[in-house]
């Protein structure tokens, strides 16, 4: 067995023994239910978990995270396919009834990455990474237009933030999140965080701005 997967069991080992007693209040609350208020699409990089960074308790956050934190828009008539996105957005607003969604992008998304076409990493070929990513293709086209004198790099790092614009836009396609949004029972977030710095963006300013306690 390898060193990674042992330190893991034992992890988990630690764990219920120190959490799963039969009267301990994690079993507790299993055997009731989760009941977050806040829902987090995150990216899938191991080095951005949302639970680790917000300092969040077990039951706090109900997280979905996949490649460059990207939602894609509503699209009612395509229920028979697989929508993993669309799907934990359904289960965390109408049936946990969540009050707040946070769309957390970061610094140095391989994902966003992906859709620079001078990215050295991307990938030529048709692939289902290449395929997600589109999703912020309108985010890269705004980028690559208003900032063609910029290197790379900071391309890279206006498009990871655009990416989360468009995300928190296509929230709103989403009939039983936009009623939600109106009548104020669900707020919409989006953060951006970059190596110790966490960027929240305004509506009323339409600009990230650091978050300062």
């Amino acid at each position: 067995m390898s060193d990674i997967i042992s330190k893991l069991l034992q992890g988990v080992t630690h764990f219920s023994q120190e959490n799963c007693a039969s009267n301990s209040s994690y079993i507790q609350s299993v055997e009731k239910g989760q009941s977050p208020k806040v829902m987090v699409i995150g990216c899938s990089d191991s080095l951005v978990d949302p639970s680790s960074l917000m300092g969040a308790e077990m039951g706090e956050l109900f997280v979905h995270r996949n490649i460059a934190a990207l939602i894609p828009p509503y699209q009612h008539n395509d229920r028979d396919n697989v929508h993993a996105t669309s799907a934990a957005l359904e289960h965390a607003v109408l049936y946990l009834e969540v009050d707040h969604i946070i769309v957390m992008g970061h610094f140095n998304c391989g994902g966003i990455a992906a859709l620079l076409p001078e990215c050295p990493k991307q990938n030529k070929k048709p692939s289902f990474i290449s395929s997600w990513v589109q999703i912020a293709s309108t985010a890269k086209d705004k980028i690559l237009q208003e900032h063609q004198a910029l290197p790379l790099s900071e391309k890279r790092h206006l498009c990871e933030k655009e990416s989360i614009l468009v995300s928190l836009k296509n929230l709103r396609t989403f009939p039983w999140i936009e009623e939600r949004v109106i009548s104020g029972k669900v707020r919409l977030h989006g953060w951006y965080f970059d190596r110790g710095t966490l960027s929240i963006y305004s509506e009323k300013q339409k600009v990230f701005a650091i978050f300062k306690e």
